[in-house]
């Protein structure tokens, strides 16, 4: 079998082409999962709608539980296996839903799906890790940009070939383009071997390279927020709609487009955020970003027309986008290479977090305030995270000072 350079751009391409077929595969489910729910015997719309909710919620639950074990054995065996672990794990199990024939069969696999899956994370720690030095940053937020741009595409196709095929059939299109995705990752992506710290005798020392989990937390924060941000206003946006239109026409496709318009606004964010990494610390960048995704934010919740909200959702999605290349890039920068595994899976658990929390809460914020205040909290929000990143203390010492400090005028 032919070998190719790990950190060529042939091989950084098929990783590309593998991750678009992948992200897409698991994208194309989502507009139809409540009518395939009702067809599994869920009578009304409303109960449909909430089976929905609880399948989304279930896999983002289990695999922010396993993400972390997973980026483990990515320190021990290396990111293309873990890469392809996941991607042929969720060949199978989403081929396996299109046989369900209850509601619980689905439940039962989306749980195992967010055990077994992950392939975002396995990708973006894989492309961390085969960069060539000084390329980090551009490879991070090209994956990104790949990443959303199947965010936009997959459920658009997906409600395509749902209507041309059937549903059944378009669970075995997307088993098909995760299956492509691995044959891909096997044959044309290179991987990093695990570096493993060693002490004079020749055993793994495990503790010699501690994860600074402190100065973490901040770009952690920044994270979490960023797409908390992006998924929070989903579900509320076409009630928000209607209320800025005299007679609500075409609701569904407005929100659509706007949805699938932020997407693409967010992918050309992350391009440019792998760019301007390059050139600057990330810290700074994911700061400014952080603050100007806030401020665009804001002004969404007193939109007097569509086209109002349509134009702030796109800058606010452009700025967020530039935030989560740049926080992966943070994160790398600042854990030992032998410990990126890890790191990068308690990040993909943070995202899980995110996706579930998200939801949920624009729409109980919506239920109980109005469809408002789903566009402020995440407006605050995304400016909290960037004054926490901006007075976050860097090093352990500098915050072990500061606490000392905090405890002392406490108790004077």
């Amino acid at each position: 079998m032919m070998r190719f350079d790990s950190k060529g751009k042939f091989a950084f391409a098929a990783l590309l082409i593998s991750q678009l077929a992948a992200a897409t595969g698991f994208m194309f489910v989502m507009p139809f999962m409540p009518l395939y729910v009702e067809q599994l015997g869920v009578e009304s719309a409303g109960n449909a709608a909430a089976w929905a909710g609880l399948l989304n919620a279930a896999t983002a639950v289990t695999m922010a539980l396993t993400a972390p074990l997973w980026g483990r054995l990515a320190d021990k065996y290396g990111p293309k296996s873990m890469l392809l672990r996941a991607t042929i794990a969720g060949s199978i199990v989403v081929g396996l839903m299109g046989l369900a024939t209850s509601p619980w069969h689905l439940l039962w696999l989306r749980l195992l799906q967010g055990c077994l899956t992950g392939t975002v994370a396995a990708a973006t720690l894989l492309a961390s890790e085969t960069a060539p030095a000084g390329r980090e940053g551009n490879r991070l937020g090209t994956l990104q940009t790949v990443i959303f741009v199947a965010a936009a595409a997959g459920p658009f196709v997906g409600g395509v070939f749902a209507d041309l095929v059937g549903i059944r059939a378009s669970f075995a299109v997307t088993a098909g383009l995760l299956a492509l995705s691995g044959v891909l990752v096997l044959l044309a992506v290179g991987d990093a071997k695990p570096e493993r710290v060693e002490d004079e005798g020749g055993a793994e020392s495990p503790g010699a390279a501690p994860i600074p989990w402190l100065g973490l937390v901040p770009v952690l924060l920044a994270l979490f927020v960023a797409h908390a941000s992006i998924t929070g206003v989903a579900p509320v946006l076409p009630g928000f709609i209607t209320t800025l239109m005299e007679e609500p026409v075409r609701v569904a496709s407005l929100a659509g487009q706007i949805l699938g318009a932020g997407a693409l606004a967010a992918a050309v964010g992350a391009m440019a955020g792998g760019r301007l990494a390059a050139k600057f610390e990330p810290r700074p960048v994911v700061f400014f970003a952080l603050l100007f995704s806030g401020l665009a934010f804001l002004p969404q919740a007193a939109s007097d027309s569509v086209a109002e909200l349509w134009v702030l959702r796109v800058v606010a999605s452009l700025f967020v986008g530039v935030v989560i290349p740049v926080v992966n890039l943070a994160i790398r920068e600042a854990v030992a290479t032998e410990r990126h595994g890890v790191a990068f899976g308690v990040a993909a658990s943070v995202t899980s977090v995110a996706f579930g929390v998200g939801p949920l809460g624009g729409g109980l914020l919506a239920a109980s305030f109005g469809f408002s205040t789903p566009f402020l909290v995440p407006g605050v929000l995304l400016i909290g995270a960037a004054l926490a990143l901006l007075l976050a203390p860097r090093s352990r010492k500098r915050a072990a000072r500061i606490m000392k400090a905090a405890v002392s005028h406490v108790l004077r």
